[in-house]
C-alpha cells in the first residue's frame, strides 16, 4: 500500500486554501501523516507590506506582517498544527514549492485549485500546473468551489 508520511500543504493564506482544511484534514488523519504548511510570499508580496508597515508605524521587523497573517491563517483554520510546521518562505511560488519538496522529505502535496481561463494563464502563468508538472510527488487538486463535499 502507498503511504503518505509527510504532506505539504501549499497556502496562499485566502479563503480558497481554507476551503479545502476538511479535506486535508482527511488525508492527514487517513494516513496518519505530518503535515507541513507553507506560504510562498512573493518578493513584490513581501516588500508592499514592509513599506506599508513603515508607513503605518509599524514596530513589527521586515516580513513579520506576512509572518502574522500565516500565523492568523493556521489559527483559524489549523490550530492543532504545530508551529514548527508552518513556514513562510519569499520567492518564486512554484520554485520554492519544488524546493521544499526535495529538502522536507515530503511525500505528497494538497492543493487547492481555481478555475482560470486561458489568458489568465497566459498571463500570470499556473503554479499548480508548474508544480504539477515538475513534482518528484504526487500532487492532489482540490477545487475549493465543490462545497458539496465539504460537511
Amino acid at each position: 500500500m502507498v503511504e503518505y508520511k509527510k504532506i505539504l500543504f501549499p497556502v496562499d493564506l485566502s479563503t480558497t486554501s481554507g476551503k479545502i482544511i476538511p479535506h486535508v484534514k482527511k488525508l492527514v488523519e487517513t494516513f496518519g501523516a505530518e503535515l507541513q504548511v507553507l506560504h510562498v510570499a512573493s518578493e513584490q508580496e513581501y516588500y508592499v507590506k514592509k513599506v506599508k508597515d513603515q508607513f503605518v508605524g509599524s514596530e513589527e521587523e521586515p516580513g513579520k506582517s506576512v509572518n502574522a497573517e500565516m500565523k492568523t491563517f493556521k489559527d483559524e483554520y489549523l490550530p492543532d498544527v504545530s508551529e514548527s510546521n508552518v513556514e513562510v518562505i519569499v520567492g518564486e511560488a512554484d520554485d520554492e514549492i519544488l524546493k521544499y519538496i526535495d529538502n522536507n522529505g515530503i511525500d505528497l502535496i494538497v492543493m487547492a485549485i481555481r478555475g482560470r481561463s486561458l489568458l489568465d494563464k497566459a498571463v500570470f502563468g499556473s503554479v499548480a500546473a508548474n508544480v504539477a508538472r515538475a513534482s518528484t510527488v504526487p500532487v492532489f487538486f482540490i477545487n475549493p468551489l465543490m462545497d458539496k463535499f465539504i460537511q
